[in-house]
C-alpha cells in the first residue's frame, strides 16, 4: 500500500468511552493518536448511562484526545456513535487543525446529571 492510501484523512476528538484505558478504545488503538485537548469553555456534558454526550450551550470545556483515523475507522466510529440518529457530528478548531466532535442535542441532555467536562 501506498503512503497516500495509508494516510489518515480525519480528525477526531473524543471525550468519553474512545479514549485511552476505556473500554471502547480498541476502536481507536489502531489510529494515529495526535494529543491531547480541551475544547473552549461553551459546552456541556452529560451522564448517559455509562457513557458521556456533550451539548453545544454551556460553561465547560470538554477535555479529550485527538486522533487521525481512516475512512473505514471513520465510519466504525460513526455506528458506534448512532451517527446521525442520536450522535450529530461537528467541526471544532484545535491546536492540530479541524476536527470533528460528537455532540447530541440539547433536548437529549434534560433530565440528565451534568459534570464537568472530564470523563473519568
Amino acid at each position: 500500500m501506498n503512503s497516500k492510501m495509508s494516510r489518515s484523512p480525519h480528525r477526531v476528538f473524543v471525550y468519553g468511552t474512545l479514549k485511552r484505558g476505556q473500554r471502547n478504545f480498541h476502536y481507536l488503538q489502531d489510529a494515529e493518536f495526535v494529543g491531547q485537548f480541551s475544547t473552549e469553555s461553551i459546552y456541556s456534558m452529560f451522564v448517559f448511562e455509562d457513557y458521556p454526550a456533550v451539548c453545544v450551550d454551556g460553561q465547560h470545556a470538554i477535555h479529550g484526545e485527538i486522533y487521525h483515523v481512516n475512512d473505514a475507522q471513520f465510519r466504525l466510529l460513526d455506528e458506534l456513535e448512532w451517527y446521525p440518529d442520536f450522535y450529530q457530528r461537528i467541526e471544532i478548531l484545535t491546536h492540530h487543525g479541524e476536527a470533528w466532535m460528537y455532540i447530541v442535542k440539547a433536548q437529549l441532555c434534560e433530565g440528565k446529571q451534568q459534570i464537568d467536562g472530564i470523563w473519568p
